[in-house]
């Protein structure tokens, strides 16, 4: 079971890092579209630039009056560098606010600093050369969108990881709390079973005290309880062990769970439990006898607490298909409300009054944990309840 938590756990976690890594490629594929259209648009102004000063006699100042607001509408960082005669640089900066002042000597030191930062991220586009020198460059950055989109990949795995932690410490807490459900439900389960034949126990042990006379029926009497519960530990022991499978006669073992229970049943009561074979079939499967003992007991049980009048009727039809063995529990009890019917397998949950909630849940983890098969409830209203059970037959 813990094994089977850790590979949901497992799949959500990878699931989620699967997402994330979705989101960032499409991220970073959007980014680069971005990236190219914009640098198809530096190079239109590029090539204007270029056109105008190789062209007309105009100025640099007019060309980026001309140039300006078509920059600025793209809102794009851009620095236009030349190179002077004495090796120096004169700038132009567009939409890069700056708080130093042009002919101050830090200027010059900042718009370095910042062109490195543009071209490690785009490639500058050379609008003059002499002798196959750049002496006129454009320089640019990233748009305010393209600086924006860069984040979002970041933020949605830090989303991702918070709803990750998130699901994990929910599981935690339903899985913790189904297991102190369990715990409190078997230790009520254990105080019951135990009950009966330790109280016959103390009364034959009273019985011999007050030297009765008859001594044979209480020492029979008294082994019959000592292997009740003999039979108590090893049900509740095979459910905390890996239980060792051998052949064993399901309908062999469901006509003991209903001799059983007719036994129990009250002399005043007329409640039938009727065992109905549909095809005489007695095939064995691999299984733990003791185990579905108890799956079994429980949902007859169930059946019995569900008939209020004293009349009612359980029927258990036993069918063996080529690959199958299904069993069907039918009773004409007082059914299961509706909105009941997806808590019942659930650990704690209970109708009855004094019910602990564990007999379903516990069929459930034998049927299909540990046997592999399936218990479902079919059906459920007033007079008439179905539960089924489906056991795979070994392939022959």
């Amino acid at each position: 079971m813990y094994r089977e938590y850790n590979k949901i756990k497992i799949g959500i976690f990878s699931t989620v890092i699967i997402f994330a890594i979705i989101f960032f490629l499409t991220n970073s594929y959007l980014i680069t579209q971005f990236r190219n259209e914009l640098n198809k648009q530096v190079k239109t102004i590029a090539s204007i630039y270029h056109e105008k000063l190789t062209n007309e006699n105009v100025d640099s100042q007019y060309l980026l009056n001309t140039l300006l607001p078509l920059i600025n509408e793209l809102d794009i960082p851009m620095i236009i560098s030349t190179k002077k005669s004495d090796g120096s640089f004169s700038y132009q900066n567009l939409n890069i606010p700056i708080d130093v002042a042009e002919n101050s000597s830090d200027y010059n030191l900042i718009m370095d600093k910042i062109i490195y930062r543009m071209d490690k991220s785009n490639t500058p586009l050379t609008v003059i050369k002499v002798n196959n020198q750049p002496v006129i460059q454009i320089h640019y950055g990233d748009s305010v969108l393209i600086k924006n989109i860069r984040w979002i990949p970041y933020i949605e795995f830090g989303f991702a990881v918070i709803v990750l932690l998130l699901m994990i410490i929910g599981f935690n807490l339903i899985q913790s709390s189904e297991r102190n459900h369990v715990y409190v439900g078997m230790a009520k389960e254990t105080a019951h079973q135990l009950g009966t034949p330790i109280s016959s126990l103390m009364g034959w042990v009273k019985l011999l005290e007050n030297n009765s006379k008859n001594t044979d029926n209480i020492y029979n009497s008294m082994k019959r309880d000592l292997s009740k519960l003999e039979n108590i530990s090893a049900k509740f022991n095979k459910i905390g062990s890996q239980p060792k499978f051998v052949e064993i006669d399901i309908k062999q073992i469901l006509i003991d769970v209903i001799d059983y229970y007719k036994s129990k049943l009250p002399k005043t009561s007329k409640t039938k439990i009727e065992f109905i074979d549909k095809n005489n079939h007695n095939k064995k499967i691999k299984g733990d006898k003791i185990l579905l003992y108890w799956a079994f007991e429980n949902i007859i049980k169930n059946s019995i607490d569900s008939i209020k009048h004293r009349n009612g009727l359980i029927k258990i039809i036993y069918l063996v298909t080529n690959t199958e063995m299904i069993i069907s529990f039918i009773d004409d009890g007082i059914g299961i409300d509706r909105k009941n019917k997806n808590n019942i397998f659930k650990p704690g949950f209970s109708t009855k009054s004094r019910g602990w909630g564990i007999g379903l849940n516990l069929s459930k983890r034998i049927i299909q944990h540990m046997h592999k098969g399936n218990l479902k409830l079919i059906k459920s209203r007033p007079g008439e309840t179905i539960f089924q059970i489906i056991l795979n037959l070994p392939i022959s």
